[in-house]
């Protein structure tokens, strides 16, 4: 089920977009009959694509034993599976470099990704996958999604990656808590959008959770989920040995390759690694030594518990404090707009379902530009403080009160009909305006509001909760024009139908 963020992520011009050569390619790439010198001739008129596809065929990763100087010479010795993942590969690499944000750690981001693809092709190699180029492609690219959720929701993004470190578990659990979707779900909605290979698409989808994935493409997402391990422990400057140990214990339940073989293994993708950096402009890193490392990391095992407990604690207030700020006002504490329209939406979902009545109020400071402009916004800031705390002593059960925008708020009533909602409403705006509000200085001053009322039962039916949010606009709009300081209800049976025509 797509979330509203997921929705407002991919529909974001800020998306990464995909230049001519690569949608030529992702389509040649795509079809199991595209004919091998159209692809060849391709790659070749884009320098630098054929630079970068050159250079990681000629790097010491590959162990060829003469220098190939040409892309139809490289298909000839990789064979045409190799040069088509490896050429989606960089078509992608591209793209995220040269689109992504000025302040983001780019080089962090594609050494992870570059662990991720040589460990998934070293796990396919010795379990007998034999799924090498797709591997090493899927699991390249399986975090495309981070960087569009950069781009779209940025610096605070960026603030939940540092506070995870460079645990892709823990950020995935984080992601889903707090922003209901997931860097792996965006990546997976992107890959379609772009429309890559349904192969690709999958093992991004699911590359934390390989067993929801399909029968065709388990085994593929399950070393995808592998490799990811093994960029949680690899990738920062201190080895993770919670993410070995987890590996490890994956590596032989999956691929049954014994838990002793992973810290070699883990030794072979780094020296992999950094004959491959170059190639995606990666500074390498000075080889470590997996075993030694381990060894040193059992004599402060305990006291890295107690941190990551601490850690663990923290985080989780932070992601109270993330949610909280979400969901509320900053100034006044009510529910957002983003928050009101789920409310609406869940309400007028349920009351169509159980059919019982639902009724909206929209309130409207009068004048409430005149207040700033004789007494500064300070003190209109005061003034909607004071209200959002009257009506939050009215707050209905199951209902919602928020601050719509500016001068305006609302009340979403379910279980209520029209005429007691209007009652409310009146009852607010009799409060409202028998109240003298103190905005400093010892200043106090007269406020009035207006609202329109609205709602839907069995005699009044509408077709969305948008119309009944049009329908208390226009009574708001009929109170405001009969003087204000007044409630006027709007019935739909009162609105003219709509022809046809």
């Amino acid at each position: 089920m797509r979330t509203e963020l997921l929705d407002q992520i991919l529909e974001s011009p800020q998306l990464p977009t995909l230049p001519r050569i690569a949608v030529r390619v992702i389509e040649l790439c795509k079809s199991e009959h595209s004919d091998l010198q159209e692809l060849v001739d391709v790659i070749s008129t884009d320098p630098g694509l054929t630079v970068k596809l050159l250079a990681s065929v000629n790097s010491s990763y590959y162990g060829l034993s003469r220098e190939v100087t040409s892309v139809g010479e490289a298909t000839k010795l990789l064979g045409i599976r190799a040069v088509k993942t490896l050429t989606i590969a960089f078509c992608l690499s591209q793209v995220i470099s040269e689109q992504c944000p000025h302040d983001f750690d780019l080089e962090g981001f594609w050494r992870r990704c570059l662990y991720s693809a040589v460990a998934a092709q070293l796990i396919s190699e010795k379990s007998g996958c034999q799924q090498e180029e797709e591997a090493f492609t899927a699991a390249l690219i399986q975090d495309i999604g981070l960087v569009a959720m950069v781009q779209v929701i940025g610096r605070d993004y960026q603030e939940l990656l540092k506070s995870t470190g460079s645990n892709h578990s823990v950020l995935n659990r984080i992601e889903q808590n707090q922003l209901a979707t997931d860097h792996a779900e965006v990546g997976s909605s992107l890959a379609d959008q772009w429309g890559l290979p349904q192969i690709f698409v999958e093992t991004i989808k699911h590359h934390h959770n390989p067993d929801a994935a399909s029968d065709k493409y388990r085994d593929l997402t399950r070393l995808v989920n592998l490799s990811s391990l093994v960029a949680d422990a690899l990738s920062p400057d201190q080895l993770a040995v919670a993410s070995i140990s987890t590996f490890a214990s994956k590596l032989e339940d999956w691929m049954n390759i014994p838990e002793e073989q992973a810290h070699d293994l883990l030794n072979i993708v780094e020296d992999k690694s950094r004959k491959l950096a170059n190639s995606f402009r990666i500074k390498p890193r000075p080889q470590r030594d997996v075993n030694k490392v381990l060894l040193q990391a059992n004599e402060s095992l305990v006291k890295m518990t107690i941190e990551n407990n601490q850690r663990l604690d923290e985080l989780e207030k932070q992601n109270d404090k993330l949610i909280s700020a979400a969901q509320k006002d900053p100034l006044t504490g009510l529910a957002n707009r983003r928050m009101f329209d789920s409310a609406l939406r869940e309400g007028y979902l349920k009351s169509s379902e159980a059919d019982f009545p639902l009724s909206l109020i929209l309130f409207d400071i009068d004048h409430f530009k005149r207040i700033n402009d004789e007494y500064g916004h300070l003190a209109g800031d005061r003034v909607l403080v004071m209200i959002a705390k009257l009506l939050q002593e009215h707050e209905p059960e199951g209902g919602c009160i928020a601050r719509f925008g500016g001068e305006e708020f609302t009340l979403v009533l379910p279980r209520l009909g029209v005429a007691s909602a209007a009652q409310i409403a009146e009852h607010m705006r009799i409060r409202i305006e028998q109240m003298r509000f103190d905005i400093g200085g010892e200043k106090r001053i007269h406020v009035t509001v207006s609202a329109g009322v609205a709602g839907r039962d069995h005699l009044r039916q509408l077709t969305s909760e948008m119309e009944l949010l049009d329908c208390a606009d226009k009574a708001l709009y009929a109170a405001k024009s009969s003087g204000r300081n007044c409630v006027r209800v709007l019935r739909p049976m009162m609105m003219p139908k709509l022809s046809n025509q």
